[in-house]
């Protein structure tokens, strides 16, 4: 598979590993060598290398000396965690957010887009439209601080995304229309206990998935809110 050349190297080997992450086509048992994905794009493994870098600052592989990368493994507390601090933190952002028209019309476009994607069974660009939703909120807060902390959970989250596809999908882009609705109209307590409504769904179904016998061990072998 090899790599088109316009687009920077290190951006395009970057973005095909993290979408196979995404979409569970790596797991954590796997060996992530920068000669294996080198060979396989056709390219030099510097920007392997940079891309292999990026990701490990965002969380989503570990890389072991003279071992290579490995997918990062999250544990059922892992997930635990991660979804309590994020209905909090959220719930915050929504309370307090200034959201312009522009911002508005940008999460209208996400969650018309992701019904779209969910109807069409396109887990990729469902998973794109309706973090893009929860991005756009995010970044409207004047918090940097909470925007950084956000951003890190977000990216942990990304290696279970497809799993929430199947659990969740069908109710989010219904919640996340309301909560949409609750903040054109101004009424942001409203729309902040819709967002604590719906990360608690989310981390629910997830939880439970991942507790029953036969899922015990899944968590690395499959690649929202």
């Amino acid at each position: 598979m090899a790599l088109k050349i316009p687009e920077n190297l290190t951006q395009q080997a970057y973005r095909h590993i993290r979408d196979e992450i995404i979409l569970g086509k790596l797991d954590g048992r796997q060996h992530l060598t920068e000669n294996f994905f080198a060979e396989r794009f056709g390219i030099s493994k510097s920007p392997v290398r940079e891309a292999l870098n990026r990701l490990e600052s965002e969380g989503l592989i570990t890389i072991v000396p003279r071992r290579g990368a490995f997918v990062a493994e999250l544990s059922v507390q892992d997930i635990e965690e991660i979804f309590e601090l994020r209905e909090a933190l959220e719930s915050m952002v929504v309370r307090n957010v200034l959201l312009d028209k522009k911002s508005l019309a940008r999460m209208r476009s996400a969650v018309m887009s992701a019904k779209q994607f969910r109807e069409e069974n396109d887990k990729t660009n469902y998973i794109r439209a309706d973090a893009a939703f929860h991005i756009t909120l995010v970044e409207s807060s004047s918090n940097t601080r909470l925007r950084k902390i956000l951003e890190n959970m977000r990216n942990q989250m990304l290696i279970v995304r497809t799993r929430t596809f199947e659990l969740s999908s069908h109710t989010s882009v219904k919640q996340h229309l309301s909560i949409l609705e609750a903040l054109e109209a101004g009424n942001h307590d409203r729309a902040a206990n819709l967002m604590a409504e719906h990360i608690r769904t989310v981390r629910a179904r997830l939880v439970n998935h991942l507790q029953q016998p036969d899922r015990a061990h899944a968590l690395p072998e499959e690649v929202h809110a």
